[in-house]
């Protein structure tokens, strides 16, 4: 593939008329053009060498100018490089450097002396200039070496900069693909620990929850309970108003259920009609406690449903760590279980409290309080 050829305008600010027309000769595209330095020309009443034919070098055209108030005048737009005289008229060619890299920092510029301004030319360098080039006995071959080390440059920069941008741009775009990724990676986590239709956990994420809490329970002797919650005539309901609307009253003891337990608390459907909820840091009576409400705001949602309706009511039983003392989360979950048989044989819609020895029905909230 062959490379592009580019196309610069460079600046000349000499002082010296003969010595600028000799660098526009050996720079510049126009040989045979006069350089006519009072010339008013489409550049603000600036000189310039015509802009024509591209040569090998690079420069296509070339700007001459005398003063450093020529150059406040001069529309900075137009070059591609630089090279300016040390002494000018009307100032200095740090003055000069200062104000192109003011107002075009990405310039180069290269800064032309006479051997005795060597401090000038550390200065130089120093406030950015490419080079400094002592004219005098200046074979202007190496006047043209330096303009193409300033051009080759300029067009590494300018590609480095391209380059960082469009690195930039994949940075960006990167971050924004990886924060849908983490997005989505989000939503597949919610989707495979969710119940699609309550919104509770699902028994996979419960016994994932289930064996990290049993664990912590035990190596910090800290209290943990569990409620299991079935819901009662549910199959009677099916049975009369379709699986339709018997899902919505599972979804509807997911809601309460959810409501009314603590957001500590893993509320999960078991499987069917059954619900558990993982209740760590939690003593007895506080689980009665939540046993209660999730009694009485159940009773009070479905006391709003069509009165032509079959009544359905929750069962619910309670184990906790310190009362029934299972050897294990497995053992934690049957004990609740148990005590979840015992409250549906004892009349449904009410709950029951697994004990070491048996079991013990929990109190409504009208009655005596739980001890």
């Amino acid at each position: 593939m062959r490379m592009q050829k580019h196309s610069t305008r460079l600046l000349i600010v000499e002082q010296d008329e003969a010595f600028g027309r000799q660098m526009v000769e050996v720079l510049g595209p126009c040989r045979d053009q006069a350089v006519d330095p009072a010339r008013d020309c489409s550049q603000g009443g600036m000189a310039a060498a015509g802009a024509c034919r591209s040569r090998q070098d690079g420069v296509s055209c070339c700007y001459l100018l005398h003063s450093l108030r020529q150059l406040h005048k001069f529309d900075m737009s137009l070059p591609d490089t630089v090279i300016c005289s040390a002494n000018l008229p009307d100032g200095s060619g740090l003055d000069a450097l200062a104000y192109v890299r003011g107002i075009r920092p990405d310039l180069s510029v290269v800064v032309t002396g006479l051997p005795g301004d060597a401090e000038l030319a550390v200065e130089a360098i120093r406030a950015g200039a490419a080079d400094f080039l002592v004219t005098a006995d200046l074979d202007l071959r190496t006047l043209r070496l330096a303009v193409d080390k300033c051009l080759a440059h300029q067009r590494i920069k300018k590609e480095n900069e391209r380059l960082q941008a469009e690195l930039s741009r994949s940075a960006a775009d990167l971050a924004l693909k990886n924060h849908q990724l983490q997005s989505v990676i989000r939503q597949l986590e919610l989707m495979t620990r969710t119940d699609d239709l309550t919104g509770l956990a699902n028994r996979r994420w419960l016994n994932l929850m289930l064996e990290g809490h049993w664990a912590e329970a035990c190596r910090n002797d800290l209290p943990l309970a569990c409620m299991m919650i079935d819901l009662d005539g549910l199959k009677r309901f099916n049975d009369r108003f379709g699986h339709q609307r018997g899902d919505e009253i599972l979804h509807l003891a997911g809601t309460v259920i959810q409501a009314n337990c603590r957001t500590v608390d893993i509320t999960a459907r078991y499987g069917g009609d059954e619900f558990c909820v993982l209740m760590p840091h939690t003593e007895a009576a506080e689980a009665v406690k939540v046993a209660q409400r999730v009694l009485r705001e159940f009773e009070i949602a479905v006391g709003r449903l069509p009165k032509n309706e079959p009544n359905v009511s929750l069962s619910l039983g309670i184990s906790q760590i310190d009362l029934s003392r299972p050897v294990d989360a497995n053992q934690l979950i049957n004990h609740a279980d148990e005590a979840l048989y015992a409250a549906k044989s004892a009349g449904k819609a009410r709950a029951v409290l697994r004990l070491r020895d048996g079991v013990k029905s929990v109190p409504n909230e009208q009655q005596a309080p739980f001890a």
